[in-house]
């Protein structure tokens, strides 16, 4: 399979889906990260401040080294960070991206991207040109230079909590407890999130150690965080359909934009994939 992860910012898929994204990796599939932005304002140093062009070069290295851990690719469109707008140019250049994962003519199998409800403006402007760019896909005519798909691929929002315009709707839940070493690893390589910026942006950055070991199970402790409160999430929500014993997970809500999987193209789709009850 080809699967494409889209996110507004160089951590944004591996945050939210590295686990799923690694275990693709691991049964053969192509798997790609693209941040729409070059993350250039993700900091608080004052030489990024003078210069965010070092920002964005340290982020695009970061991005890249992620991905290799499980051997996907990384590309950046460039966009500055905070200024992802939904543009003619860029709904074109999402048009041409989308189709070109995959054979021609194929393109990706899965497109997984942040619900467009999200809190975040650089977030929700990057769900939307993914969405705006899902019928156009198959339009001859819309960037003929970039072959045309014949199939829709199918597309999928991974987990938030937010409520507005909707609570998530957990169709798939992955189990990535296998996978969590992956995870820490990724969240080390992206040190200048994980240590730096995110805990700055929260009041926590006298929290961070300094040490190598220390920062290493700093990362382990908040990825291992963010999966048990994915995998609680979706008791919440579906307690039907999230079992009791699922600690570790990534969870992802089927797009009605897009091909509609059946039950059996979605045990497929996704790797050690739990079906929520609209599939069963």
């Amino acid at each position: 399979m080809h699967v494409l992860f889209i996110g507004a910012h160089p951590d944004d898929c591996d945050f939210s889906c590295g686990g799923t994204a690694a275990l693709f990796a691991q049964r053969g599939d192509s798997v790609k990260f693209v941040s729409v932005t070059n993350g250039d304002r993700g900091h608080m140093a004052a030489e990024y401040l003078q210069d965010r062009t070092r920002l964005a070069a340290r982020r695009l290295e970061e991005g890249q080294r992620a991905v290799a851990l499980f051997g996907g690719e990384f590309t950046s469109l460039g966009v500055h960070d905070g200024a992802v707008y939904v543009t003619e140019e860029l709904t074109e250049q999402m048009v041409r991206l989308i189709r070109a994962w995959g054979p021609p003519g194929v393109g990706p199998d899965l497109v997984l991207v942040n619900r467009p409800n999200d809190y975040h403006r650089d977030h929700r402007y990057t769900a939307q040109l993914v969405l705006d760019a899902t019928y156009m896909l198959t339009v001859p005519l819309m960037c003929p230079e970039t072959r045309h798909l014949d199939r829709m691929p199918v597309f999928a929002y991974w987990f938030d909590r937010f409520q507005e315009g909707g609570r998530f709707r957990p169709d798939v839940l992955v189990n990535i407890a296998s996978v969590l070493d992956v995870k820490t690893e990724i969240g080390l390589v992206h040190a200048s999130q994980t240590f730096e910026w995110l805990p700055y942006n929260a009041g926590t950055l006298d929290h961070v150690p300094s040490d190598a070991v220390g920062r290493r199970l700093f990362a382990q402790e908040r990825m291992e965080a963010r999966a048990r409160r994915v995998a609680q999430g979706c008791r919440e929500l579906a307690p039907d359909r999230a079992p009791a014993d699922l600690e570790f997970a990534e969870a992802f809500q089927i797009s009605e934009y897009g091909r509609q999987p059946t039950a059996e193209e979605l045990s497929i789709l996704f790797p050690d994939g739990r079906e929520g009850e609209r599939y069963r």
